[in-house]
């Protein structure tokens, strides 16, 4: 098992990856987020219906791609620099145990393009391309 805070500079409630399932260093990460009804976010996002917002939804995966330890970027505290192509499928509810794919695509100027794919029980919920550069 991955020490997650040991990797990640975020903490409660900011961190959003709860376990990592597989990695191989500098191309894929897998991870994993369950969403229980207590996450903070949900209580405003909306009354009645919540629903886990979009831009978390990326800010997940851009914390997941902090796993892929890819050489341009190792032992470096990283910022989400950009985002490509996001799209946004489906909704992350409460109980929905999501799954989050990160694959490295290449490194250039100093900052690392991952795509990422968030899903659940084989549905996409959300997919996107991501820039991510040392602080």
């Amino acid at each position: 098992m991955t020490d997650i805070q040991a990797h990640l500079p975020h903490r409660y409630p900011f961190l959003l990856v709860d376990r990592v399932l597989e990695r191989e260093p500098g191309l894929r990460v897998l991870a994993e987020k369950l969403i229980t009804f207590g996450e903070p976010y949900l209580q405003g996002h909306f009354e009645g219906r919540p629903l886990v917002p979009g831009v978390l939804l990326l800010e997940m995966l851009a914390q997941a791609g902090g796993f892929l330890e890819s050489d341009s970027l190792h032992g470096a505290a990283i910022f989400l620099a950009g985002v490509q192509d996001a799209r946004f499928k489906a909704p992350a509810l409460p109980g929905d145990r999501l799954r989050l794919e990160v694959r490295a695509e290449g490194a250039f100027a100093g900052m690392l393009k991952v795509r990422g794919v968030v899903s659940c029980e084989g549905r996409e919920l959300c997919t996107a391309a991501l820039l991510v550069k040392r602080l």
